[in-house]
């Protein structure tokens, strides 16, 4: 039997259900899994007829009865209003938030094996009233594992965990502490052996500052904060290295030297590694108890419901979800 996939539908007024739907039109992935998707199936059918498509719908009330070779559809109530199409609303942001959660009790009770998350915005899941900030702080709440929780960017030239996340730049060196590149370094080290089934890791740890700090002309967080951290973690036995400056790493990172490369904050590592992606990246949440991926994009409200989202992304991230499901397995 086939592992259930659970999908979250995301925003329903960025692309989110333009790529699921896509991702699944004429494609292998069905060969590999029974997808779900939470959301209200009436926007799945507007979107399917939308694009022209031809897909088999079954509507299911538990995952685990999904069947093979059809997209099931788990419902989500929620009001689709055609003319919010394109901008956050409060009603998408709970639809987006309530999609979530009942996804991820699916997987939790065994009903799925894997959780995939279509893009939300963080605007809407604010009006909504939600805390969070993003899909990985939201999982880790219902997951109960407080910060122990690593976003990591992966595609197949390389992969990238964050320290920061979704933090304002101008308070990212405060956020920089020994304990959180320890726990960087330590959750990257577990899912590259766990999700990703690598054998003795090799992780790269970036600098915060220009030049490493330039020998502390230009910070002193790589010899007080970075450098204590990367040698505490060589200690546990983790095959850690660093602080490299960031601007020169990249350009001469080789996917056979470094198995993950640890970035300080969103940007240092998400600009060079979606230039490399090419639309194919995958987000995965490392240090939960579940499976979860996703595309590495966001709701796109600009091109929603224009037909000409690419796709890549969602498939790989499903392709990936299966992989870790197996991987975890052995």
């Amino acid at each position: 039997m086939l592992p259930v996939i659970a999908i979250s539908i995301g925003d329903i007024n960025g692309i989110g259900p333009e790529v699921l739907l896509k991702a699944f039109h004429r494609s292998d992935l069905f060969d590999i899994c029974r997808p779900v998707v939470f959301g209200p199936p009436e926007v799945l059918h507007h979107y399917h007829a939308l694009l022209g498509l031809k897909l088999s719908f079954h509507e299911v009330r538990d995952a685990a009865d999904a069947r093979e070779g059809q997209l099931n559809l788990f419902s989500v109530p929620g009001d689709f209003v055609t003319e919010d199409i394109g901008r956050p609303t409060e009603e998408s942001g709970r639809i987006s938030i309530d999609a979530i959660r009942t996804a991820y009790f699916s997987v939790r009770d065994d009903k799925a094996q894997a959780l995939v998350t279509a893009p939300i915005s963080k605007e809407a899941i604010a009006m909504a009233g939600s805390p969070f900030h993003g899909h990985t702080d939201m999982l880790a709440s219902f997951c109960e594992c407080g910060d122990d929780v690593l976003m990591i960017l992966s595609n197949n030239t390389m992969n990238v965990g964050l320290v920061t996340v979704h933090v304002p730049l101008r308070e990212v060196a405060s956020r920089i502490t020994r304990e959180e590149v320890e726990r960087a370094i330590r959750l990257g080290h577990l899912a590259m052996e766990e999700d990703f089934g690598v054998e003795e890791p090799r992780i790269a740890v970036l600098a915060l500052n220009p030049h490493a700090g330039d020998g502390g002309i230009l910070g002193m967080e790589e010899q007080r904060i970075i450098l204590p951290a990367i040698e505490a973690q060589q200690r546990e036995g983790i095959r850690a290295e660093g602080p490299f400056p960031a601007d020169g790493f990249f350009s001469a990172h080789n996917r056979e030297l470094y198995d993950l490369v640890i970035a300080m904050y969103h940007d240092q590592g998400l600009v060079p590694f979606k230039l490399q992606a090419m639309g194919r990246g995958v987000n995965i949440t490392a240090g939960l108890p579940i499976v979860r991926t996703s595309p590495d994009h966001g709701t796109a409200f600009g091109i929603a419901s224009h037909g000409i989202a690419s796709a890549e992304s969602m498939k790989e991230a499903v392709y990936f979800a299966r992989t870790i499901v197996l991987n975890r397995l052995q």
